[in-house]
């Protein structure tokens, strides 16, 4: 089974490399000759065989195609644009405002120090300083700003004091546009709301032309939104099948409940935002590890947090150590390597006075003493959030399946609505309200299967989870893909002998519903009638036993020699950590250590995912389907409480989307 092709654009430095797939390969000569010449050129990364096409990242096609073209010129080059990256604006941190009481001050220039210093910190932004009110005004996506800042100004002077401080109400502010708009809305509302309840003893039109006239202004935000929508064409988006569900309720003459299931209605947004808000710090918090580093202070070395380096500080990276931040090499002489950061297998040697970026490795042997220029980022972190925001559209089977399922339940449902709601009360007058009534609630049960982000989420903390327990996923589709194999062959360390820690891995990957192939290099041969082993086999035989499994296969192996294996699985997995950068990048899946739980651990999270999935969207269906079949049972059920469903199911959904990181989380604090 050939890879799904994706568009993945992978920034290297100011640069991006571009997905691209040469198809048209009718023989397995041509498909080697192609796959060598590829992994030959340096620009070229992220190699995927499949049986008659090859994918892979690079910066510029045209210096390849005269490789490509040299072994067949008719094979066909192109590029993977129909991808559109999944949108986490929600994992997105905005910037807040914050403002700072200064007390204590003995001279000002320390508070010009603090502000140059909060000026060159990425973490802020627009720092101002009122002298006459002692005012630091300062943006910011940080949770805790306070602490960041007394820290640095305990260095520049300790007798300062720093109070978090409201935003001044000035008075003008009462009197702008924004309040004044307010205030007449709120005029308009209760004038026809006291006319719909004094009319309401005569029987005309102006009760509900009263009460329409209200609700409408309390909708107004629903309004905009369905207008908006419709004008990008987007006809059967929430807010306009709502929107046309309140109406029918005015119309079946529910004034009250209506009123209430719009005022419920717009709380909705305030508590989505909230609860994704909420999952985003369960990610976060099982992500940002208590890493530490070496400080330099006054010639004295101490182990700190990372989070607790500030511009400036001075840090030691020891030979085969991550740089962890940015900064200019202070003392020392050695040797780096920048493939993380360049894609070059170039090594550097980096000597006073180097800049040197986070992610790059010394490898020399000798340390090396670094000014930090930036802030410390959680790398698991800042990786998780790259995945996230550049991955290409990857959907796992749960949602497609509720993307299929919704494509054809929102048009019927809403089709059916507007049918009770609006044809059969013309053929029988008699049912007038209870039809319109039921209409209203399918309209508004129509919208779709569960929150916009709730699967996404699921996905976001499988791969927070699978980062914490150092499992690194390559691409969004990594783990979900796991659930889609059908064999698992298991490469193992060359010249090792087996152990019985082993042998109860090739025990649990058996039972996970899988054909279970071993690859024996070591000094013993072996045998087990659970599962296949073979011993001792070349390169080419191994090729010949993946391309004759029950695909698709997932590949777990570890060296250099298994990078044409790793490409053409349809998952493939390296153990052993970051040592190989070429098998790094052949990888979906990367173990940063060679430890043999990761290995079922690997296949655990991906069944979780998936499981979770199946049941936030289960649920979202159930939920709907018993509201269905209750209101076409004619039984009376309030438009608010149909409302305030849909919204507790979506916040119970969003709550159980990250489960797997929030349970993560509270075991490692335990």
């Amino acid at each position: 089974m050939n890879k799904i092709c994706y568009d993945v654009k992978e920034e290297v430095g100011s640069l991006n490399k571009k997905t691209f797939e040469v198809s048209n390969i009718h023989s397995s000569d041509e498909l080697n000759q192609l796959s060598i010449a590829l992994n030959k050129k340096e620009q070229v990364s992220h190699i995927k065989i499949g049986k008659d096409n090859i994918t892979f990242y690079c910066l510029d096609i045209d210096a390849l195609k005269g490789v490509i073209h040299g072994i067949n010129k008719n094979f066909i080059v192109k590029e993977i644009v129909d991808g559109v990256g999944y949108q986490y604006d929600f994992a997105k941190p905005v910037d807040k405002e914050y403002y700072f009481i200064i007390r204590n001050i003995i001279t000002e220039d320390d508070i010009q120090v603090l502000v140059n210093r909060l000026n060159k910190d990425d973490r802020f932004h627009d720092v101002e300083y009122n002298a006459q009110n002692r005012l630091l005004i300062l943006s910011t996506m940080q949770r805790n700003p306070l602490q960041i800042i007394k820290k640095i100004m305990k260095k520049i002077n300790p007798s300062v004091e720093i109070l978090e401080h409201r935003k001044p109400i000035r008075s003008q502010d009462v009197f702008n546009q924004r309040f004044l708009n307010t205030y007449i809305r709120i005029g308009i509302i209760l004038f026809f709301g006291a006319l719909g309840i004094v009319s309401s003893r005569d029987d005309t039109f102006l009760t509900p032309i009263s009460w329409f006239a209200c609700i409408m202004v309390i909708a107004l935000p629903i309004i905009q939104n369905a207008w908006n929508q419709f004008r990008q064409k987007k006809y059967l988006n929430e807010s306009l099948l709502v929107l046309a569900g309140m109406i029918l309720g005015i119309i079946s003459g529910a004034y009250i409940e209506t009123m209430i299931a719009v005022i419920i209605y717009q709380f909705a947004p305030l508590i989505i935002t909230r609860m994704m808000q909420e999952a985003m710090s369960h990610v976060t918090d099982a992500i940002e590890r208590p890493e530490t580093v070496v400080r330099v202070y006054k010639n004295k070395e101490k182990k700190v947090s990372l989070y607790d380096i500030d511009i400036d500080d001075v840090i030691k990276v020891l030979p085969n150590e991550v740089i962890p931040i940015p900064g200019i090499v202070e003392k020392g002489l050695s040797i780096i390597s920048t493939y993380s950061n360049t894609s070059s297998y170039d090594h550097e040697v980096v000597k006073k006075g180097s800049v040197v970026n986070s992610g790059d490795i010394n490898i020399g042997e000798n340390a090396i003493y670094i000014k930090v220029t930036k802030t410390y980022e959680s790398a698991n972190l800042t990786r998780l959030m790259q995945i996230a925001s550049i991955a290409s559209v990857y959907e796992s089977k749960v949602e497609k399946y509720t993307a299929l399922f919704s494509k054809y339940y929102t048009p019927c449902v809403a089709a059916l609505g507007l049918f009770v709601g609006v044809i059969l009360p013309i053929v029988n007058y008699e049912l007038f309200a209870p039809y319109i009534h039921i209409g209203a609630i399918l309209l508004i049960i129509s919208s779709g299967l569960a929150t916009d982000y709730s699967s996404s989420l699921v996905v976001l903390d499988g791969l927070a989870r699978a980062f914490a327990d150092g499992i690194m996923v390559e691409s969004s589709m990594g783990l979900d893909c796991l659930n889609a194999t059908r064999t698992i062959i298991y490469d193992r360390f060359d010249g090792i002998e087996i152990t019985e820690e082993e042998l109860a891995l090739f025990k649990k990957l058996s039972h996970l519903g899988k054909s279970f192939i071993v690859f024996n290099d070591g000094p013993v041969a072996l045998e087990d009638d659970q599962y296949t082993i073979y011993n001792d086999l070349t390169l080419g035989e191994k090729l010949k036993i993946l391309d004759e499994a029950n695909e698709p296969v997932v590949y777990i192996g570890d060296s250099f020699k298994d990078i044409e294996l790793l490409q053409k699985s349809y998952v493939g997995i390296s153990r052993g950590g970051m040592a190989d950068s070429k098998v790094i990048e052949s990888s979906d899946i990367v173990l940063i250590d060679a430890s043999l739980d990761r290995v079922y651990e690997t296949f655990v999270i991906a069944r979780e995912i998936r499981t979770h999935g199946f049941i936030n969207n289960f649920v979202s269906i159930f939920i709907k389907l018993c509201i269905f079949i209750l209101a076409l049972s004619f039984i009376p059920l309030p438009l608010w409480l149909i409302v305030l469903i849909e919204i507790m199911v979506d916040v119970v959904e969003l709550y159980f989307s990250t489960y797997l990181s929030g349970k993560k989380h509270k075991e490692e604090a335990q």
